[in-house]
C-alpha cells in the first residue's frame, strides 16, 4: 500500500478545489499500479477448503487435549470458517466445539452446536455420542421436559439405526433417564452482557442518542460544541448512540476475533461462518443474512483476497458509502447553527455523519485518501456487481456509469478524511487472567463513527468517560458539570501519558488544531510539576528538570542546584532496594527521608506506600493497612485523577483485603471497630460509583455480590 501511494503522493498531495473533482482528476489518470495490486491480491484468495478445516480442527484436539479450552474453541471455530458449508468437516467442527461448550458449562451454546450439526453431512456413526451430549445438557439445565423428548428421540434413533456399542449408549441413556427426577444445581443468575441502559430523565428531541441534560452550542471559536443544560452529577449518562457504522479491526495475522459477531459486536461462543470467506462469524443465520443483504454481499469478495486489511480505515469509509446509498447519499445543506435545533436520526444517520468535518482542505497529504478511495472503486467497479446494481436503484444520484463511480469515489474519499477526524475506537473488556477480580485490558475490537459524540471537543483532560457495549458507546460525567459548561471528550491525547509538547504535535498533526485546554493553558498543571522538591526555605515547589543542574522555586524564586536533592532521593531509593529482613524498618526510613525533600504527590512516594500498605496486609494489621492504603490514595488521585479507574479498583481490592484481614480475627488490632468499618463501607461505596463510570453493569454486578459475599461470611 505504501508503494501505491509513493507513486501519487507529489501529484495529489493536497486537496485544491472540490474533493469530487479531484478524485475525477485522479481517476482518469493512470491507474495500472492499483489495478496490478488488486489483481495480484485476487490470485492469491482464501477460499473454503475442507483440507485446511481439518488441519485446524486437528490443532483444536491438542488444545482440548491440554484442557485449554479457549484456545481449542479458537481452532474449532476456525476450522468451521474453512469447511464447505454442510460438509462432514463442517459437521465435525460442530460436533468438537460443542464438546468445549459442555465443559465449559455453555449448555445453551453446546446445543446449538449440536442442532447446527445434526443440519449437515455428519457422520451417523458418531451421531449417538452427539445425542448423549444434547441430553446431557438438557439435565444439567434441568429442563426435564426437553429431556424426556431427546431421550425417546435418541431410542428411536439407535434402534432405527445398524450403530456399534449400541448397548454402551443404551446404557447411558438409562442411567440419564434414571436421574432426570434429580434436581440439577442450576445457577438461576444469567449476567446480561449486553444490556443497554436507558436515560434515567429522557432522551434529548433535538440531539440524537443525547441525555436532555446537554445540548448542542455554537460559537466561532469552538465551532460545534456540547455543554450543559443543567448541573450535571458524576456518573449521569449523557450518550448512548449506537454507531452509525463500524468495522471490525483486523488482527496482526488478517483475521478477526473469533469471540465477537461481525454484525453486532456481540460476544459468541458457538458462532455461524459467512457462507463464503474465511474471516466473517455471527451470533447465528438471522445475524449473517442482515449482514449480507447491509454490506457483505459487495465487501465479502475482497475479504477473500484480504484487500480490507491493508485499506484500513477506506474499509469503514466503504461501509459509510454503503449506508449512505440506501437513501441515495442525502444531505443537508443548512448552516452550522440549524444543527442546533435538529442533529441526529436513528432511522438513518447518514446526512448527520455527512456533517461532520472532515479538515480534507487542512490536511498536507491527502495521496493516501485519494489512492485508498480508488482502489474500492476499482474493486467495486471490476470485481462486483454494485454499479450496475446501484443505477437501477429510484433513489441512484448520477443517471450514467462514469459519473456515478467518481461521485461515489470522492464521497469515499471525504469519508475516509471524516472517519480520521471523527471516530471512535471500539474496545471492549477482558480479563488477562481468569483469577482477576476485574477485567484489566481493553482489546479494540472496531473503528465506530458516532455523529453525536463526535461533537464533543477535546481537552486533555477530559470530563467525560465511556465505555462501550456491543456497537454502542455510554458516555458519562466523570465528575461533576455546572450548567452551561462546555463537556470535553479525549481524543485520546491524555496529559497524563503525553507532555505539553507532545500533546500540541499531536493535536495539530490529527485534528488540525491547537489545544488550549485547562492543563495546556498553564504549565502549573502539568502532572510533571507534581515531582518537584520542596524548596528549603518556603516549602514551595522546585521542578525536576532532565538534564539541568539548576532549577528554580516557583513560589520564592530562589535557585538550587538539584545535584543534592537527587543524592538524597537515591539514598532513600537504596533502602527500598535492600533485602534485609527488617523491611518494615527500612520503609519507614525511605518513607521519612522523601517527606523531607519530596513534594507530597511526587511519584516516588507511590512505591513506598504500597509496600507499606502490602506489609501490613500480609500481617494481618487492619488499622495500619488502612493507614497507608489511603496515604498511597490520595498521592494516586493527584497523579492520575479523583475518578481514575486505578482508583476504584485498588479501593474494591483494598475492602476486600481489610475485610478478611478483620473476619480472620484481627479485629483486636482496630482501636474503634465500627467507626473503622464505616470507612471501609466508605471505600466500598466509593469504588462502586468510580467503577460505574468505566464498566458495564454486569461487571459491577458481579463486584456487587462479591463484596455481598465477603461480608456475609
Amino acid at each position: 500500500m505504501d508503494c501505491l501511494v509513493a507513486l501519487y503522493i507529489e501529484k495529489f498531495k493536497t486537496i485544491e478545489g472540490n474533493v469530487f473533482e479531484v478524485f475525477t482528476k485522479f481517476y482518469d489518470t493512470d491507474l495500472t499500479p492499483i489495478h496490478s495490486w488488486l489483481e495480484s491480491q485476487f490470485k492469491k484468495k482464501t477460499l473454503k477448503n475442507n483440507t485446511i478445516s481439518a488441519l485446524h480442527r486437528r490443532e483444536g484436539n491438542v488444545f482440548y487435549a491440554k484442557k485449554n479450552l479457549v484456545k481449542s474453541l479458537e481452532f474449532y471455530t476456525k476450522s468451521l470458517c474453512f469447511a464447505t458449508p454442510n460438509s462432514k468437516e463442517y459437521g465435525l467442527a460442530l460436533a468438537n466445539r460443542s464438546a468445549v461448550s459442555f465443559e465449559m458449562r455453555e449448555f445453551h451454546n453446546c446445543l446449538k452446536d449440536i442442532e447446527l450439526c445434526f443440519k449437515t453431512n455428519y457422520p451417523t456413526d458418531l451421531k449417538p455420542k452427539i445425542y448423549i451430549r444434547k441430553a446431557e445438557c438438557y439435565f444439567e439445565l434441568n429442563q426435564k421436559e426437553s429431556l424426556s423428548e431427546c431421550i425417546s428421540e435418541v431410542f428411536s434413533f439407535l434402534e432405527s439405526e445398524n450403530i456399534v456399542d449400541k448397548d454402551k449408549f443404551t446404557m447411558k441413556l438409562n442411567h440419564i433417564e434414571k436421574m432426570k427426577n434429580t434436581q440439577a444445581k442450576v445457577d438461576n443468575y444469567q449476567e446480561n452482557f449486553h444490556e443497554i441502559p436507558e436515560f434515567p430523565d429522557g432522551e434529548n428531541k433535538c440531539l440524537g442518542y443525547a441525555s436532555n441534560k446537554v445540548k448542542m452550542s455554537y460559537n466561532k471559536n469552538s465551532g460545534r460544541h456540547i455543554v450543559a443544560s443543567t448541573n450535571i452529577r458524576r456518573g449521569d449518562i449523557l450518550f448512548i448512540e449506537k454507531a452509525f457504522i463500524f468495522a471490525p479491526v483486523f488482527k496482526e495475522n488478517k483475521e478477526f476475533y473469533s469471540f465477537k459477531c461481525y454484525n453486532c459486536l456481540k460476544d459468541i461462543i458457538s458462532s455461524v461462518p459467512c457462507k463464503f470467506c474465511t474471516v466473517c462469524v455471527y451470533c447465528d443465520e438471522n445475524c449473517r443474512d442482515l449482514s449480507w443483504q447491509k454490506c457483505h454481499k459487495w465487501e465479502c469478495y475482497g475479504m477473500q483476497a484480504n484487500i480490507w486489511f491493508d485499506l484500513g480505515i477506506a474499509f469503514p469509509a466503504f461501509k459509510a458509502m454503503l449506508q449512505g446509498a440506501l437513501s441515495g447519499f442525502e444531505s443537508l445543506e443548512c448552516s452550522y447553527e440549524e444543527d442546533l435545533k435538529c442533529f441526529g436520526d436513528k432511522q438513518d444517520n447518514y446526512r448527520y455523519f455527512n456533517r461532520l468535518l472532515s479538515n480534507i482542505y487542512k490536511n498536507k497529504n491527502v495521496a493516501p485518501y485519494i489512492v485508498m478511495a480508488a482502489i474500492v472503486i476499482s474493486y467495486l467497479e471490476k470485481y462486483t456487481n454494485f454499479f450496475t446494481w446501484f443505477l437501477r436503484q429510484p433513489n441512484c444520484p448520477k443517471k450514467d456509469l462514469d459519473n456515478l463511480i467518481k461521485y461515489v469515489g470522492g464521497l469515499i474519499t471525504k469519508h475516509i478524511a471524516q472517519l480520521a477526524c471523527n471516530s471512535s475506537t471500539i474496545e471492549h473488556w477482558t480479563c488477562s487472567s481468569s483469577d482477576l477480580l476485574f477485567p484489566d485490558v481493553l482489546i479494540t475490537i472496531a473503528c465506530g463513527i458516532f455523529p453525536s459524540v463526535s461533537i464533543m471537543n477535546h481537552s486533555c483532560r477530559p470530563n467525560v468517560t465511556n465505555y462501550f457495549i456491543c456497537d454502542t458507546i455510554v458516555v458519562k460525567a466523570l465528575e461533576d458539570i455546572p450548567q452551561n459548561e462546555e463537556i470535553f471528550n479525549c481524543y485520546g491525547i491524555d496529559y497524563r501519558g503525553m507532555v505539553r509538547e507532545q500533546r500540541q504535535y499531536a493535536c495539530r498533526k490529527l485534528y488540525h488544531f491547537e489545544c488550549k485546554c485547562v492543563i495546556c493553558s498553564d504549565p502549573a498543571n502539568e502532572l510533571d510539576m507534581l515531582d518537584s522538591y520542596l524548596c528549603p526555605k518556603c516549602k514551595g515547589l522546585v521542578p525536576e528538570i532532565n538534564n539541568t543542574v539548576l532549577s528554580f522555586c516557583v513560589n520564592c524564586g530562589e535557585k538550587y542546584h538539584l545535584k543534592p536533592f537527587r543524592k538524597i532521593n537515591n539514598e532513600a531509593q537504596r533502602y527500598l532496594e535492600n533485602d534485609s529482613p527488617n523491611q518494615l524498618e527500612l520503609l519507614i526510613k525511605s518513607l521519612k527521608i522523601r517527606e523531607k525533600i519530596l513534594y507530597k504527590h511526587h511519584k516516588d512516594f507511590e512505591e513506598v506506600y504500597y509496600r507499606l500498605y502490602s506489609f501490613y496486609v500480609e500481617n494481618g494489621d487492619a488499622e495500619n493497612m488502612f493507614k497507608y492504603f489511603h496515604l498511597w490514595l490520595e498521592n494516586e488521585k493527584a497523579r492520575r485523577g479523583s475518578n481514575s479507574r486505578g482508583i476504584g479498583t485498588k479501593l474494591y481490592e483494598a475492602a476486600l483485603a481489610i475485610l478478611h484481614c478483620l473476619q480472620n480475627g484481627h479485629q483486636k488490632n482496630c482501636t474503634n471497630l465500627k467507626a473503622f468499618l464505616q470507612n471501609v463501607e466508605y471505600m466500598i461505596k466509593e469504588a462502586k460509583i468510580i467503577l460505574n463510570l468505566y464498566y458495564p453493569s454486569y461487571i459491577t454486578s458481579r463486584l456487587n455480590r462479591k463484596i455481598q459475599f465477603i461480608s456475609t461470611k
